[in-house]
């Protein structure tokens, strides 16, 4: 009794980090998908935004892990939020050939739209 209720906790286990992983996965491919229509990405800047976006969000939850941990404090987390957000946007920037000023709608528009998928 007791390996099959430890069987069926891991399976939930295992099944919430699978789902969390296909959530992340399908944020970053609309998001993808809405640059490379919004700035008219060729395949390569496509795949390259790809990788760009791929690479923040594993930051960005490394980050987020670390807080949740204790590892590092709340200024600390801050700062290297900071760092995350500004290199994918400066890399961002570099894909579509825009200013930050220029992307600022995108990314509200993104804000709101992500949240919801």
């Amino acid at each position: 009794m007791k390996k099959i209720v430890l069987v069926l906790m891991m399976m939930v286990s295992f099944s919430g980090v699978f789902a969390q992983n296909k959530s992340q996965e399908k944020k970053i491919k609309y998001f993808v998908d809405a640059a490379t229509t919004e700035f008219k990405l060729d395949a390569s800047k496509s795949k390259e935004l790809l990788n760009a976006r791929n690479t923040y969000i594993t930051n960005f939850m490394d980050v987020i892990g670390k807080a949740k941990s204790g590892e590092i404090s709340a200024d600390d987390k801050k700062e290297k939020m900071n760092e995350v957000n500004g290199a994918f946007n400066s890399e961002f920037s570099k894909i579509t050939g825009k200013s930050a000023s220029e992307l600022k709608p995108f990314f509200e528009r993104m804000r709101e739209e992500l949240s919801s998928i």
